[in-house]
């Protein structure tokens, strides 16, 4: 656990695990609310925007005028695509157009899908965390050089990811907050205690 003071408050993070597991760890404050955000910003680590989300865009493949439902990101052919937050694999496969892709499901209201993939390296059904290596860019489908399209749902609309103001986070289920709560107390008196000692010097 830890802190740091920003603008005379303190910001507390608490590692913690519904079910004990160390590795499925995340940080909390000390009222449960979570410190990492809900979406990352982009399905990849070096950001290229080429083509941004249209309601008309001069399609390079198909040479016609037609909306464009998603942000595309140039990256070299075998670069990992990251989910941009955690979830379930609603959809993964092939078609004529999108190429090689995955959709994920992230609850009830959002979703996101990446397309154009090398490869495919989850399945349908199968939970994915913020972050995961879940393809390779690649250009197969409706592209004329490697990139992923990063597609997001709002209610099952497709919107512009870039801007939608988006969940900064997700609240600790409320069967877990005292559970918590319990467990942060001996972490919480250290700090303080430490902070005490800080500003007596």
């Amino acid at each position: 656990a830890s802190f740091f003071e920003y603008k005379g408050k303190k910001i507390y993070a608490f590692p913690f695990s519904p079910d004990g597991s160390s590795k499925k760890q995340q940080y909390f404050d000390e009222e449960g609310k979570t410190l990492k955000n809900f979406f990352l910003k982009a399905p990849l680590k070096f950001v290229n925007i080429t083509s941004r989300y249209s309601k008309s865009r001069f399609h390079p493949v198909q040479k016609r005028w037609k909306a464009h439902n998603g942000t595309d990101y140039a990256a070299p052919t075998g670069t990992p695509i990251m989910t941009t937050a955690a979830g379930v694999v609603e959809q993964a496969g092939y078609t004529t157009g999108n190429g090689n892709f995955v959709k994920v499901k992230h609850d009830r209201t959002y979703s996101t899908q990446y397309l154009h993939m090398s490869k495919i390296l989850v399945k349908r059904g199968q939970r994915v965390t913020q972050g995961q290596v879940i393809g390779k860019v690649g250009s197969t489908g409706l592209a004329t050089g490697p990139h992923v399209c990063y597609r997001f749902w709002k209610n099952g609309v497709q919107v512009d990811a870039l801007r939608l103001k988006l969940p900064t986070s997700t609240p600790m289920e409320a069967k877990y907050k005292q559970q918590f709560l319990e467990q942060i107390k001996p972490l919480k008196k250290v700090l303080d205690s430490t902070a005490e000692l800080k500003f007596r010097r």
